[in-house]
């Protein structure tokens, strides 16, 4: 026996608007300079803007802070390390050679300023002493002290002594400024004998030494050594009649 079909209901459609689902109304969309732009609006609300935090700006910084910091730090050490500049004071110095004795000019001497630890305590020369003679052989750089010159000789003379200056023929290189000295004169023969050699002053205190070139008929060129001399008081007499009389000589006394 055949099977049987079942029959089928129709299908009942429903008439559809042609102008389709209610549409939506239609919402104002924002203008002008404040409202957000289309692609503002699909993007949604933007987030605030934050600033760098400090420390951010520290690490991405940290060799160029830290270079600094060095070199601050080694100005900072070198600065407290470093010694002092010297102190300087203008004193008076030999410009050029000066023999002893010669006569000081104003080209012999100049101001130049020296540190203070190569300055004397005390008995700084002054350009008083141009046209004094020198009384030791003077050095270029030579700090001059007016016990250097002849315009001390007197600075310095006890009220018992008398200045004195006599030409020696033996001897003479023994006397340097501040030594002491022995004065020995040769006497004159007396009745075919020679007499004995006479000290005449002990003790005298060398001041200067000259040396002199005389000239004339009989002594052209002949060199006298003049030394002056601090001698006591009661001696400065016999001393210069001992150089006028006779030669004289001296001997470094103790």
């Amino acid at each position: 026996m055949p099977p049987q079909r079942r029959a089928l209901s129709p299908i009942r459609l429903t008439p559809v608007d042609d102008a389709g689902p209610a549409a939506l109304p239609d919402l104002p969309v924002p203008t002008g300079p404040d409202s957000p732009s289309a692609h503002e609006r699909r993007r949604g609300p933007s987030r605030p803007t934050r600033p760098p935090r400090p420390s951010l700006i520290l690490w991405r910084a940290r060799h160029l802070v830290a270079a600094v910091c060095v070199a601050g730090a080694t100005l900072l050490i070198l600065g407290i390390l470093r010694p002092p500049p010297p102190s300087s004071s203008a004193v008076l110095v030999a410009a050029r050679p000066v023999a002893a004795g010669e006569v000081l000019t104003e080209s012999d001497l100049e101001r130049r300023s020296i540190p203070e630890a190569a300055v004397p305590d005390q008995g700084l020369a002054d350009e008083s002493v141009i046209g004094a003679r020198s009384a030791i052989a003077l050095e270029p750089g030579t700090v001059v002290t007016t016990s250097m010159t002849s315009a001390s000789l007197a600075a310095d003379l006890s009220p018992t002594e008398r200045i004195v200056q006599v030409p020696v023929a033996i001897g003479a290189e023994l006397a340097t400024a501040g030594s002491r000295v022995d004065i020995v004169t040769q006497g004159a023969p007396d009745q075919g004998t020679q007499a004995a050699p006479t000290v005449v002053c002990s003790g005298a205190r060398v001041l200067l030494r000259d040396q002199h070139e005389e000239s004339g008929q009989w002594v052209s060129g002949t060199k006298v050594t003049l030394v002056t001399l601090a001698v006591p008081e009661g001696r400065a007499s016999l001393v210069v009649g001992a150089a006028t009389f006779g030669t004289l000589a001296i001997v470094l006394s103790p």
